[in-house]
C-alpha cells in the first residue's frame, strides 16, 4: 500500500506516507494534512524516547502526528463498534472528454490573445534574424 489514511476528530484527513525506518534508531516519514486552509506537506522525524515508545502499537505514528498539531484533533478510530474496518473511501474523478467551459473571465482571455499576438510578432523578428545570420554566414 502506497501510504495510510484516517481521519480525525475534527474531520480532517491525514495521509501517512511510507514510513522509513533504521533499526533501533529512529524513523521518517512525511504526510499530508488536508486542513481547511488547504494541503500540507509535513516531514517527521521520529527518535529517542518517541521512537521508543512506539513499540508495536500501530497508531502511535496517528497519535505522533496529531500531538504535533493540536488543529488536527485525535485520530478516529479505523474500526466500528463491532471491531469491524471501516472502509474509507477515495473519491475519483471522471475525465472529462470535452468541456467547453471557460474559467476565465473577458479580460483574462483578452491578456491571453494579446500575450499570443506578441508571441507570435517576437517569433517574426526571431526568424527574420535567424534569416540574416544565415544569409552572412554568421551561424
Amino acid at each position: 500500500m502506497p501510504f495510510i489514511e484516517f481521519k480525525t476528530t475534527n474531520g480532517i484527513l491525514v495521509q501517512v506516507l511510507p514510513v522509513e525506518i533504521l533499526l533501533g534508531k529512529g524513523a521518517t516519514f512525511s504526510a499530508y494534512l488536508f486542513l481547511p486552509s488547504g494541503l500540507h506537506h509535513q516531514h517527521y522525524r521520529i527518535t529517542g524516547e518517541d521512537y521508543a515508545r512506539w513499540g508495536e502499537d500501530d497508531d502511535y505514528i496517528k497519535h505522533y502526528i496529531c500531538d504535533k498539531h493540536a488543529i488536527l484533533g485525535r485520530p478516529v478510530s479505523d474500526t466500528d463498534e463491532n471491531g469491524n474496518p471501516i472502509i474509507m473511501t477515495t473519491i475519483t474523478s471522471t475525465p472529462i472528454d470535452n468541456d467547453n467551459r471557460s474559467v476565465h473571465n473577458e479580460a483574462d482571455i483578452q491578456r491571453i490573445n494579446d500575450l499570443e499576438t506578441e508571441l507570435d510578432t517576437q517569433r517574426a523578428k526571431l526568424n527574420q534574424i535567424m534569416t540574416l545570420l544565415g544569409k552572412n554566414n554568421l551561424i
